[in-house]
């Protein structure tokens, strides 16, 4: 029990401190890269446009600063996250004065049976008790509700470190982590596939190459590494 307290304060103090905006041009790239991705993905599920033409109650689990108010925005939204800083920085920019709670996935602290929806994205890697996590998102969310998860995929082929190797703890997850009582395993699928090789080239070249070349192609690695992206997104339904 102490190592987990010791583990999440550390979780804490890390993003307490984290400041994207610093990092080197690449990190950002490759950074907004996955966003744009997660984002792409998210709003092409049957599952998540349903929830969002019913108004649904949302739950962004692990908020941070915000990379992803795009797709609840216009919903009926709680953000929660660990750091405190993060939500402060939320709120500064996205000009929200409520909606924001600090808290710990551990504990969630919000009634049974709360939420339609529940986005958890890249969270769950740095967490130590998964099943306790796994079963406080089910306790809040409500019959027939649906958890979309994202996170990094152990069984990836790719292994780019900027989402690999962190001085908190952190490890990747896979399927079998979500195979659950509880929920059903509705779809999935795994994305990010450029190779850690691009980073040598110059960012404006980078982006380019980005744009212009790579997004084309995701579909098709998608299709053709099936199980064996970077990242990996989980669409699970309370059962």
């Amino acid at each position: 029990m102490k190592r987990k307290e010791n583990i999440k304060g550390d979780i804490r103090k890390f993003y307490d401190s984290w400041t994207p905006e610093t990092f080197p041009g690449y990190i950002k790239t490759l950074m907004d890269l996955e966003e744009k991705l997660v984002v792409s993905i998210i709003e092409s599920l049957e599952e998540y446009g349903d929830i969002k033409r019913k108004k649904g109650i949302v739950l962004d689990c692990g908020c941070g600063f915000g990379s992803y108010y795009s797709l609840t925005k216009d919903l009926n939204t709680l953000y929660l996250d660990l750091s405190y800083n993060q939500l402060k920085r939320f709120g500064k920019i996205y000009g929200l004065r409520s909606n924001r709670i600090c808290g710990d996935i551990l504990n969630l602290p919000f009634k049974d049976n709360t939420f339609d929806l529940i986005l958890c994205i890249n969270i769950l890697e740095h967490v130590v008790d998964i099943d306790r996590a796994l079963k406080e998102l089910h306790r809040v969310l409500k019959d027939e509700g649906v958890l979309l998860v994202v996170a990094v995929n152990r069984e990836s082929i790719i292994r780019e470190e900027i989402f690999n190797d962190f001085k908190i703890y952190h490890r990747g997850l896979s399927l079998r982590d979500f195979e659950v009582d509880g929920f059903e395993m509705v779809k999935y699928t795994t994305f990010y596939f450029l190779p850690p090789i691009f980073k040598i080239l110059p960012i404006f070249a980078l982006n380019y190459f980005i744009d212009r070349i790579y997004l084309k192609l995701e579909y098709r690695l998608r299709d053709l590494f099936k199980d064996r992206g970077q990242f990996l997104c989980v669409v699970l339904r309370k059962s």
